[in-house]
């Protein structure tokens, strides 16, 4: 079985060779919920420099985490109205990375925040007026 901190340690092993920066620009869960403080601002990864992150600010392609609906359930559950277009969307960011779009660095803001911090499962970028997952 492979667990989150072996997957974590094999990409701080490639980065180097796949440099990236992202950082949150929305926290669905916030904004929903209120019960912890917002997310946004929050960059990753560790071995990322102040001039990546600005280009991820500045240059970056938009990403959304998703999980299976949890954060759905609550929100319904609490009356609120839930865009099915959102469904399932915790967290919304910028990234830069080094390679082409669609690499391995792509599924970076997953593997560092989206599933140790929230346990997304998801990562999707938008391509046009559509959001299209890994």
């Amino acid at each position: 079985m492979v667990s989150m901190a072996m997957i974590q340690a094999a990409r701080a092993a490639q980065f180097p060779s796949d440099p990236y920066a992202w950082v949150l620009t929305r926290d669905r869960d916030h904004e929903l919920h209120g019960t912890s403080e917002s997310e946004v601002g929050t960059a990753g990864p560790g071995q990322a420099t102040e001039e990546m992150f600005e280009r991820a600010r500045t240059q970056g392609r938009r990403f959304r985490l998703l999980d299976e609906g949890d954060i759905d359930e609550g929100a319904i559950a609490d009356g609120k109205d839930v865009d099915p277009d959102e469904r399932g969307v915790v967290y919304e960011g910028l990234i830069w990375t080094e390679g082409e779009p669609g690499g391995e660095a792509d599924f970076g803001p997953l593997y560092d925040f989206g599933t140790p911090n929230y346990g997304c499962v998801e990562i999707q970028y938008r391509e046009g007026d559509r959001w299209v997952s890994l």
